[in-house]
């Protein structure tokens, strides 16, 4: 007659109770709590860390492309300061020719000051709208 016997299981370590075959009741950890279950994902595939590694260099190209216009905008500021000598507030009633006038140095035709507040200004027309800050171009 052939017997099957139990398979010798390894003794259980310190401190981890064992199950009481009898009673059926799961066996339980340290504390008193039954084990959780751990969800184990697979490693992510090779398409999933393409499209992560390319939307952060993406992301990163963005980001340099933002700090150069920044420095850029910092240094054409500081060339605008250097042609800049003030500003005019025009009041009503009064034209980039009494701008010019008024404010061409000593020696400069009021017609080369006219023609220097437009290109600093970006202006077309002589008529500019009462309360329009004007810049006055540095000589």
């Amino acid at each position: 007659m052939n017997t099957l016997a139990a398979p010798s299981l390894p003794p259980a370590p310190p401190g981890v109770p064992c199950p009481d075959p009898a009673s059926g009741a799961a066996p339980r950890g340290p504390g008193g709590h039954r084990p959780h279950l751990r969800l184990v994902t697979p490693p992510p595939s090779r398409a999933s860390v393409w499209r992560r590694r390319s939307g952060a260099l993406v992301i990163l190209l963005v980001l340099i492309v933002l700090a150069i216009a920044g420095i850029g905008r910092v240094g054409a500021s500081a060339d605008l300061e250097d042609r800049v000598a003030g500003h005019v507030i025009i009041e009503p009633g009064q034209t980039l020719w009494d701008v010019a006038v008024s404010t061409a140095p000593d020696g400069v035709d009021p017609r080369a000051q006219l023609t220097a507040i437009k290109d600093l200004n970006q202006l077309n027309a002589s008529d500019v709208d009462a309360w329009t800050v004007v810049l006055l171009p540095a000589r």
